[in-house]
């Protein structure tokens, strides 16, 4: 069980340490990638030495973010010594892949706003009412008495920008837009992220109507689903806003995209209206929000189809 600390203690925490190992987790998205970016500036800024590292490889997707290339892969036959473990966005241990066995590190420190939290790390600040753990780096920053220049400022609006869906989402809070404000008088250029994020390869565009073809519906259309498949998964497409075709269908409540990663290995995301899906990844060992969530079932992809259909038709 961890300790939940202010964030204040977890500021004095960082401060009175020198070495760090940062990592966001698996399939990581925009707000684990420019949270963890952000930190890593700011504890450099304050004189800290700092490791990116990832179990998964980053979506190009997210290329124009600054730094993007510092991450490093865990090699647990080669561990990274560091006072400090710190796990970002990541709501239990087996987000981070390979991490921890990669890290000879003094204590864990986890800062993360999902709900379905499992409280695994040494030191946890937890706040659910934040839109994206890049909300929280926003006050964090300043209790480390950092001034946020353009970079920092542009890893931290894309986290709030994708994990609120554009201000779109119900967690987009007057906190949320007071925080996004704050980035622009640092430099944040919002028309340069959303331009950047709403570009798409042609590769994406042409998968993206494969996938459309896997469109189905279950319980009486309350549920819609897409898949990758084996042979159309291509870990260099980015696929994150495919989910959002199936969501916004009238009379769904439940959208689900299943890609399978390996052959005995599917990654799923879920997406809902009303029912709690965050509930459901758990279930599968994943977690999330009430309305965004997913898992890694170790199952070829029509098992675990099967699998998580019967957990949400249980759900509903």
């Amino acid at each position: 069980m961890s300790k939940n600390c202010t964030l204040e203690e977890i500021a004095g925490l960082l401060l009175k340490n020198e070495s760090f190992v940062l990592c966001p987790h698996v399939s990581p998205d925009g707000d684990a990638l420019g949270s963890t970016l952000a930190l890593k500036m700011a504890l450099e800024k304050a004189g800290k030495q700092v490791t990116v590292m990832v179990d998964d490889d980053v979506p190009k997707a997210f290329g124009f973010l600054p730094q993007l290339d510092s991450f490093v892969k865990p090699d647990v036959n080669n561990p990274v010594a560091a006072d400090l473990l710190v796990v970002l966005d990541a709501s239990s241990l087996d987000r981070i892949g390979k991490v921890a066995q990669a890290v000879k590190y003094n204590a864990m420190v986890n800062i993360d706003h999902h709900i379905s939290n499992t409280q695994y790390a040494d030191y946890l600040y937890l706040n659910t009412e934040a839109a994206a753990t890049g909300e929280i780096l926003c006050a964090l920053v300043e209790k480390l008495d950092v001034t946020p220049d353009k970079d920092l400022a542009t890893c931290l609006y894309t986290a709030i920008y994708t994990d609120c869906g554009s201000f779109r989402f119900a967690n987009t809070t007057p906190a949320t837009m007071r925080a996004a404000a704050k980035l622009l008088e640092y430099g944040a250029r919002p028309n340069e992220i959303s331009d950047a994020l709403g570009t798409h390869t042609r590769a994406n565009i042409e998968m993206l109507g494969k996938v459309l073809q896997t469109l189905s519906f279950y319980n009486d259309g309350a549920v819609s689903t897409i898949e990758i498949n084996s042979d159309l998964y291509d870990k260099e497409v980015n696929t994150d806003n495919f989910i959002s075709f199936a969501r916004y269908i009238e009379g769904v409540d439940v959208a689900v995209l299943f890609k399978a990663v390996e052959p005995s290995v599917t990654r799923v995301s879920m997406r809902s209206q009303k029912t709690d899906v965050a509930e459901i990844a758990l279930s599968f060992g994943g977690g999330g929000h009430i309305r965004a969530a997913g898992c890694t079932v170790e199952l070829p992809l029509a098992e675990a189809r099967q699998k998580v259909l019967e957990a949400i038709g249980k759900a509903l």
